[in-house]
């Protein structure tokens, strides 16, 4: 890019990129406000930043994670569907493992999960008011349950009848659940019950009540029951229990992958298996429906004939025979591709679902019956026939289906509820893990959860006082709820607070960038023209009660033209001193009569225009204010200008009176030339008593290369730069080449930085995103920012930053914390001093 083409640079900055204020009583920590997107390209053509490095060219919003970790299994119990899997949230939300959701996407709010399960549910079954939960996990709340537990479907709260304290659950993995009126069948790769050696081969039958082990179906000691190897799916029906899995072996006796066995004996039916005959690979999933048996798996034949069944398969539940007209025989005339596919493997059938008169078919596979992109992960096919439904698979690779495994299915209603480790569906980014789906047509409901969450989604500024947050940004939803780009929660809890945020009607529509507050007022800013549902009620700027969200009309008069900014109408960076609100933003006009461009000062209460401040026929500034703060007598600015009223100013950064509005020229000598100011954009500001910081994307000051690589500490007075906190040299000071600096909050001991950047005064791995620094002497905080790739730090950029005690409110766009192993969705909550989450 050009060093002079400034509109070019603008393109390449994401939506604006707002901070956190945090609000402690009258102690003032800091308002720090982002950048300007496309709409800020008619900026002065004659300022000369630096060329934009590569890494300014920030990605799109990461995937919306609903669920934070894939979901394997999924099971409706009374009024809620329950999901189990390896994730650990939703939302913001703790979810171990285990979440029970409403039929529109929201936590069941009766059912304490506590700490939940230590490790990965596989199998969810019901029965009655009760929920059986199956997997590899050791623990419940810190209680061990090998492998097994029954909990209370409302509450959740565990059954310590069925899991006994002393000895309990099995010694390996549990893969398949089933439930009879009585009895509870479970699957997996285990030998041990309840401590008692060759007890259980990889099956057993439980008491539904008293989880004992029924020694009839399973007779004690080696070789007497089970199978040799493991079982991964179990399906009940009548008198006969169906078997699948990798086993070769049942009592002794062949049996291959497949087995029938009586409920109450366990004895294996032999008709079914006629000389141990059965698939050439392993099984997956069984259903009954009718009088057949539909298996899954990653076979290709049955009782010895080649290619009679790809994966998929449909067997008579007394004989056992093969249905050749769901199944003709031949290579691409039935079931899946067995060639590799999508993740590299065969086809791979995981999971089923019927609604009586359909077979839903989730795994891992392309083509069917020869029709390549047929069925993306997910087909629909006729439960006699076998024929795919391409209403519900449209034919073409992004046309139908998932972008990655389904692990999942249910059917309630109308609806198929999907569960496995997709984030796209026809092709559309979209629903992350779990998804929503209309029986006959296949069309996602946009309505259910993580489906209807926008996906350029970001936490951008949030507030903190006393125990409430309040969250601005784009978004539609907070743990399931609608909230409509701001929304006020609980700081413990994270509960919305649903007078601020009432259910029918709440929020702006569209984005929220930045806040503000003053007594028992908030005052948010943003791109947005409705609040509450009234069009022409809020132009980018709105003035509401702490408490209630209530609109204040005296300070928005109802009515376009009324209120607010026009003339591209954003507000991107507020801050308040005495009964003034200072705003920056991409606007022109207020109230449509009153000229201000890109900066104006309003009364608190009625919103009127300060024309002291702007005179009537300024230009103001040529470019968007996104960065403000104030001390003293003293506003300083900064953004994306260097015109002010048709003269020339400092670039991006300009100091003011507070009441005249005139520019203070002693700390930025205006020159007409880069030896002006700072070399690029600003972003963030934060003053102390004799200190102003300023975050961006520059590297130069005063013409000094290198001098401050987008982070800088000047001299209120005379903007000189503070060489302690940054040294002279390459490598001396600030963060990376192509790193920019969004948000900055300054605390007595310390200077918290966000941002998107890897390495700190050179030192590679030393700070992701986020940064805690000395406030004189510029070093790095270890404890807060432990040094190595994955110990500190967040995986995306760091939009806001407040502190509020001892604690640290971080928004943007990231999705993970100090690695893999701390998932954080777009807000987290740190301990101010170690940086652990809280």
């Amino acid at each position: 890019m050009k060093p002079c083409d400034f509109r070019s640079l603008t393109m390449l900055v994401a939506p604006p990129l707002l901070a956190i204020f945090a609000a402690c009583g009258d102690n003032f920590r800091a308002t720090t406000d982002g950048a300007a997107d496309a709409r800020h390209a008619d900026a002065s053509k004659d300022a000369t930043p630096d060329a934009a490095p590569d890494a300014m060219v920030l990605p799109p919003s990461a995937t919306n994670f609903f669920f934070n970790d894939y979901v394997t299994a999924t099971v409706h119990a009374g009024n809620a569907w329950y999901f189990g899997g390896r994730f650990t949230r939703i939302y913001t939300k703790p979810a171990p493992k285990l979440v029970p959701l409403t039929a529109s996407g929201a936590p069941v709010t009766t059912c304490d999960l506590g700490t939940g399960f230590d490790r990965e549910v596989t199998a969810i079954a019901a029965a009655g008011t009760s929920l059986y939960v199956g997997g590899q996990f050791t623990t419940y709340k810190g209680v061990p349950v090998n492998h097994i537990a029954k909990l209370n479907a409302t509450t959740c709260a565990l059954d310590t009848t069925f899991s006994p304290p002393a000895a309990n659950g099995f010694d390996g993995n549990v893969s398949g659940l089933a439930a009879s009126p009585t009895s509870l069948f479970v699957v997996g790769a285990f030998s041990a019950y309840r401590g008692v050696a060759n007890s259980a081969a990889s099956i057993a039958k439980l008491d539904l009540t008293t989880g004992e082990l029924d020694t009839t179906f399973s007779p004690p000691g080696p070789g007497n029951n089970g199978f040799g190897s493991a079982a991964n799916a179990v399906a009940v029906s009548g008198t006969s229990v169906f078997v699948g899995g990798a086993f070769t072996a049942y009592r002794g006796a062949t049996v291959s992958r497949i087995a029938k066995l009586d409920a109450t004996s366990g004895v294996l039916d032999a008709t079914f298996s006629p000389s141990g005959q059965g698939f050439n690979n392993d099984i997956n999933t069984l259903l009954v429906a009718g009088n057949s048996l539909y298996v899954g798996g990653i076979f290709s034949s049955y009782r010895g004939v080649a290619n009679s069944a790809f994966s998929l398969a449909k067997l008579d539940l007394g004989t056992g025979a093969l249905d050749t007209t769901f199944s003709p025989l031949g290579l691409g005339n039935n079931g899946f591709d067995p060639r590799p596919g999508p993740r590299g493997g065969p086809a791979v059938v995981l999971t089923f679902a019927t609604d009586g008169t359909s077979l839903y078919v989730g795994g891992s596979f392309r083509t069917y019956r020869g029709v390549a992109n047929g069925a993306n992960n997910l087909a629909k096919i006729d439960l006699a026939s076998g024929a795919l439904d391409t209403t519900f698979s449209p034919v073409g690779a992004t046309a139908n289906g998932f972008n990655a495994p389904v692990v999942g299915l249910g059917v309630a209603g109308t609806s198929l509820y999907c569960a496995g480790l997709f984030t796209a569906y026809r092709g559309v980014t979209g629903p992350s893990y779990v998804g929503k789906l209309d029986l006959a047509t296949g069309a996602l409901d946009a309505t259910f959860a993580g489906a209807a969450i926008d996906f350029d989604q970001r936490a951008s500024t949030v507030l903190a006082a006393g125990n409430t947050i309040w969250l601005g940004g784009a978004f539609k939803l907070f743990g399931g709820e609608v909230v409509n780009n701001i929304v006020k929660l609980d700081d413990v809890t994270f509960a919305v607070d649903h007078t601020f945020s009432p259910p029918a009607n709440n929020g702006f529509d569209n984005i929220v960038w930045t806040l503000a507050t003053a007594g028992n007022s908030l005052y948010v800013g943003g791109i947005f023209n409705t609040y509450r549902g009234v069009a022409g009620s809020a132009a980018a700027i709105a003035k509401l009660d702490l408490a209630t969200g209530a609109l204040d009309t005296t300070f928005s008069p109802p009515g376009d033209g009324n209120n607010g900014f026009t003339g591209g109408g954003s507000v991107e960076a507020l801050t308040v001193v005495g009964t003034s609100l200072y705003v920056g933003g991409g606007f022109t006009n207020y109230r449509t009569t009153g000229d201000a461009r890109n900066l104006a000062k309003l009364n608190l209460v009625t919103g009127v225009l300060d024309t002291t401040f702007s005179p009537p026929g300024n230009n103001r500034f040529n470019g968007p204010v996104v960065a403000l703060a104030a001390a003293g007598t003293s506003l300083y600015v900064g953004g994306l200008f260097n015109r002010f009223d048709n003269s020339a100013v400092p670039n991006f950064l300009a100091k003011m009176d507070l009441t005249t509005g005139v520019i203070d020229t002693a700390f930025s000598p205006v020159t007409g030339d880069i030896n002006s100011g700072i070399s690029n954009q600003v972003y963030a500001l934060a003053a102390s008593n004799n200190a102003l910081y300023v975050g961006g994307g520059f590297r130069d000051y005063r013409g000094v290369t290198h001098a401050a690589r987008t982070l800088a500490k000047l001299d209120l007075i005379t903007g000189n730069l503070d060489t302690t906190f940054s040294p002279p040299g390459e490598g001396n000071n600030g963060f990376d080449d192509g790193a920019s600096v969004f948000a900055l909050t300054l605390t007595p001991n310390a200077l918290y930085v966000g941002g998107i950047f890897s390495a700190y005064r050179g030192v590679n791995d030393s700070a992701y995103n986020l940064a805690k620094l000395d406030p004189v002497t510029g070093a790095l905080d270890t404890t807060f920012s432990p040094p190595g790739a994955g110990n500190n730090g967040f995986d995306d950029r760091v939009l806001a930053v407040g502190v509020d005690g001892s604690t640290v409110m971080v928004g943007g766009v990231f999705n993970l914390y100090r690695g893999l192993t701390d998932p954080a969705l777009f807000a987290a909550k740190l301990n101010a001093a170690s940086g652990v989450r809280e």
